[in-house]
């Protein structure tokens, strides 16, 4: 009698956890093996977005995670002890290196693939000589109705290191402004301060930034 009720409580028990038993065997239910581990965690499957070509100088590396929702994304940088024409050294994700040539550097993200197991990825950088950003020339009218405008603009010298801009809104007023790239958009009368950025523009790995006020009205009346 004894046995049969410890068996019932065991069949009890089994039921109330979730667990299968057969013959003498338990079997655990599924997407729960038991042995630590996480159903949530997404594991890093590459880097991306890291510049192949640099300038002498002290500049930033880039680098973005894929998946975008890894569970862990942190980069740690280093450099890797290659057979490389430089050498440069490395705080943060900004590499600085005195001279031109050729350089690697490692990409880490701890926990990366799964816990206790990291993600790495080398990267070939090519360093050339560093040519600083003078000015940025705006083309885009300064003077427009509510709408949507688009931000031409030109950068000096034309053989800078880093030329691409991102724009951004410095002061949006009463305008109600947003941006999307290079489109500017406005829904009321006032005056919009835009911002011109080139990461890496200015010497130093420092960004190059230029701000434009460009006057908003309504109506055809600009007034």
């Amino acid at each position: 009698m004894r046995k049969i009720i410890i068996f019932t409580g065991i069949i009890a028990l089994a039921a109330l956890t979730g667990f299968l038993i057969t013959g003498c065997n338990i079997i655990m239910p599924d997407g729960n093996l038991g042995d630590g581990t996480d159903d949530d965690f997404v594991p890093v499957t590459n880097i991306i977005g890291v510049y192949s070509t640099v300038a002498v100088g002290t500049v930033s590396l880039g680098g973005r995670v894929v998946p975008s929702d890894a569970t862990n994304q942190t980069i740690n940088w280093s450099i890797r002890p290659m057979e490389d024409d430089i050498e440069g050294t490395i705080s943060g994700n900004k590499l600085t290196t005195t001279k031109e040539g050729d350089i690697t550097v490692r990409a880490t993200i701890k926990d990366g693939k799964a816990k206790g197991v990291n993600f790495s990825k080398d990267f070939y950088i090519t360093v050339e000589p560093f040519v600083a950003v003078s000015y940025i020339e705006y083309d885009g009218p300064t003077n427009e109705e509510v709408g949507d405008i688009y931000l031409d603009a030109n950068v000096y010298p034309d053989d800078a290191s880093y030329t691409d801009i991102v724009w951004s809104i410095r002061n949006a007023g009463t305008t109600k402004a947003t941006i999307n790239g290079v489109i500017l958009t406005t829904k009321a009368k006032g005056t919009v301060v835009v911002r011109a950025t080139i990461f890496n523009g200015a010497s130093g790995g420092k960004d190059y930034t230029q701000d434009y006020s460009i006057s908003i009205y309504v109506d055809n009346d600009p007034d």
